[in-house]
């Protein structure tokens, strides 16, 4: 058996390790949640450590399966519009929409995990190598057509909170009827963070109710609960995930997940 390679990541860099561990078993199931077929690839050749628990695997698949059935209704809207994704890691949501996808896709990660994505999940994506918090994507993004939509799976809610403000401010400004979908978190979950896989990572801010950010410039379209997600991704879930899902939803670790898409209101 081929030994498979250690990748050279950071502290931050790393946390994008369980969550592709997490996709790279679903992939593997009959009925995956996410269905990525790259994941099971990336988890033959680099070695993803430790598996997440169960519920922690859960909501990153849960998380997953309701960014992607957003992505797909504004592709369905826009098909000529361009999706910026901050913080994709090792998902490879732009390959994995396959035809579905945009006419144009950003992919915003930080530059080791962007040397990666280089070498195992080349795409159809721009990639930028760098922040969610510089500007560069924002330019690049401003080249291309409209309408825009930015993507953030925990990224912009563990970012500092004037940090994701400027960003919506700026993003009001420089992409004209652009939109968000990102997840929240409440204080509970923050605090969960402390011993779960992002515990590396320290949250500046938290939001016990989506429509709590529309003063930032925000109107908001849809919100569910990870555990709890749209009629149109529920009737997709395998039969145990969905009563999985269902079983935890009081959970703290799913109760203080929420997922928001947002209108982002002229500047």
């Amino acid at each position: 058996m081929t030994q498979r390679r250690q990748p050279r990541l950071g502290a931050i860099e790393s946390t994008s390790l369980p969550a592709a561990h997490a996709r790279a078993r679903d992939a593997r199931r009959r009925r995956p949640v996410a269905a990525d077929p790259a994941a099971a690839g990336l988890a033959d050749d680099l070695d993803l450590g430790a598996a997440p628990g169960r519920t922690d695997a859960l909501c990153t698949l849960l998380r997953a399966a309701v960014l992607d059935h957003w992505v797909r209704d504004f592709v369905h809207r826009h098909p000529a519009g361009t999706v910026v994704e901050l913080g994709p890691g090792l998902d490879s949501r732009a390959g994995r929409l396959g035809t579905t996808g945009p006419a144009h896709w950003i992919d915003v990660e930080l530059p080791e995990v962007a040397d990666l994505r280089r070498e195992l999940l080349p795409g159809p994506a721009h990639l930028v190598a760098g922040s969610a918090l510089d500007e560069d994507w924002l330019e690049l993004a401003g080249e291309l057509p409209g309408p825009y939509l930015v993507v953030s799976d925990q990224v912009l809610s563990l970012l500092p909170e004037q940090g994701v403000q400027r960003i919506v401010f700026t993003a009001a400004r420089m992409l004209p009827g652009a939109e968000l979908v990102t997840d929240v978190l409440s204080r509970t979950a923050a605090g969960r963070l402390g011993s779960g896989p992002l515990r590396e990572l320290e949250v500046d801010w938290t939001c016990e109710d989506p429509r709590e950010l529309e003063p930032w410039g925000l109107r908001l379209l849809d919100a569910c609960g990870v555990g709890d997600p749209p009629a149109g991704v529920a009737g997709r879930l395998p039969r145990a995930t969905r009563a999985l899902a269902t079983a935890l939803r009081a959970a703290p670790a799913m109760r203080g997940q929420r997922l928001a898409h947002y209108e982002i209101l002229p500047g």
